[in-house]
């Protein structure tokens, strides 16, 4: 049986991101030469061919749950992988190679460098809102510029929202100037696995050549050396050499300095010398253009009623985003599908996972109202225009706005307005808001009783 033509153009989606994650050596020999053969689709098994007897050994006792995993990741299927050899295929496995005897440690192996896999994170690609517009700026100005701008740069933001994607950018842009820069782009559990390699092989000279001897170092998620008394020790000195040498240093981390606990109190203060950059999660304006890019990459045109849901629903980090429209277009391929609300609200249900439904949410709004200025649901949605009346749907709307960041049309058709007075009633109570400081602390704990902090 023949796999089918879906199942092959998802696979090219995993193996996509299997490319990104993955040393190039690795991918070319284990995920570049295999072959879906067929798909059985009444146990979601999946089978792959391969040319060698070694190979297929290998694969099954290392590689497919990498695979099965990345099915679930990426296509949001739970997929069974099970290989065989090809027609031609060699038919006897080589001898298993002899046990070494008593044979002194290897050198110590440097780290993947992740950089290399990901060049197709750029700066042109990476979509400015709100929310990430001055860590980008600071990013490509010290990409143009390293060294001269800010030294160093520490860039923070919970997880999802763009950092890696930043750090990922100031690697290509500082490499398509000057290609011969000498940049290290890791991880901090990376940093601190190789300096345990290092002392594990008495090499800890190929530790320092190896960090201290760069042009940029760009070190990702650094909170992971928190608590790692010896970690801090050689990174303190590590980024002391680099700095004195005026060598570039950029850092991301999930949360400022200060909040990185336990902290060498000088790595701290080092770390906020230079500039600090946060991201925030996107606003529902930069959501809904991050999932039209994310949608157009891969070819598919979302219906304006998808992309409002997505854009109303996703409201974690941009990778939950990523993720709900690979589903998306994997779960059209499979069940044959056109991509409609009704698919869109099945790819995303175990997404949202045990968040409140925005129906609650809103449900919550409305009470919140009522209970402060004692006027229902009924009234606030109704034709009256009554003073009490038109301030509690003032603020109702702007609690909505601010709480669920529904788009204008679709509040207005929740409050049976038209947007213009959606977007008029919010320029009513901000003005109040910063007129009046009673009046700001009123609305401020409505808003905090609705979301429950």
């Amino acid at each position: 049986m023949a796999c089918p033509r879906e199942i092959e153009n998802m696979w090219q989606m995993v193996k996509e991101q299997l490319r990104q994650e993955t040393a190039s050596t690795v991918y070319d020999l284990w995920y570049g030469g295999i072959v879906p053969e067929s798909f059985d689709a009444a146990e979601n098994r999946l089978l792959f061919s391969t040319d060698s007897a070694f190979k297929l050994k290998v694969l099954n006792e290392k590689y497919k749950p990498i695979i099965e995993e990345k099915f679930a990741a990426v296509t949001g299927m739970d997929v069974q992988v099970s290989f065989c050899l090809s027609g031609d295929a060699e038919k006897e496995e080589p001898a298993p190679a002899a046990e070494p005897q008593n044979e002194e440690p290897s050198a110590p192996r440097a780290p993947f460098d992740g950089a290399e896999a990901a060049s197709r994170y750029t700066f042109e690609n990476f979509i400015v809102g709100d929310s990430n517009r001055f860590a980008q700026a600071a990013c490509w100005k010290v990409a143009k510029n390293p060294s001269r701008e800010w030294n160093p740069l520490f860039i923070y933001g919970p997880s999802g929202v763009g950092k890696t994607h930043l750090l990922y950018a100031v690697v290509n842009e500082i490499r398509r100037q000057r290609p011969n820069a000498k940049i290290i782009y890791t991880k901090g559990d990376d940093f601190t696995n190789y300096m345990i390699d290092c002392i594990t092989h008495k090499d800890m000279s190929a530790f320092r050549e190896r960090y201290r001897g760069c042009d940029v170092l760009l070190v990702d998620d650094i909170q992971f050396i928190s608590g790692k008394v010896a970690t801090q020790e050689e990174f303190f000195h590590t980024f002391q050499a680099l700095f004195d040498e005026g060598k570039q240093i950029i850092l991301a981390s999930d949360r400022p300095p200060h909040e990185i606990n336990p902290l060498e109190e000088r790595l701290r203060s080092r770390f906020e010398q230079g500039l600090l950059a946060d991201i925030n999660p996107p606003n529902i304006e930069l959501r809904v253009a991050i999932i039209k890019k994310k949608a157009e990459d891969y070819g598919i045109d979302l219906p304006g009623d998808v992309l409002t849901y997505l854009a109303e629903n996703l409201r974690s980090n941009i990778r939950q985003i990523e993720g709900s429209i690979k589903k998306l277009v994997a779960k059209s391929m499979v069940d044959g599908r056109q991509i409609s609300l009704e698919l869109a609200k099945d790819c995303i249900a175990d997404l949202l996972g045990d968040a409140e439904p925005l129906g609650v949410t809103i449900d919550k709004v409305f009470a919140e109202v009522f209970k402060k200025y004692n006027i229902t649901k009924e009234e606030i949605i109704g034709k009256k225009r009554t003073k009490e009346i038109a301030r509690a749907r003032h603020i109702a709307i702007y609690l909505v706005r601010e709480i669920t960041e529904m788009s204008y049309p679709n509040i207005g058709k929740l409050f049976g307005r038209d947007h213009a007075t959606v977007m008029s009633s919010l320029d009513v109570v901000k003005k109040r808001i910063v007129a009046d400081p009673l009046f700001a602390i009123d609305v401020e704990n409505m808003k905090r009783d609705v979301v429950g902090h």
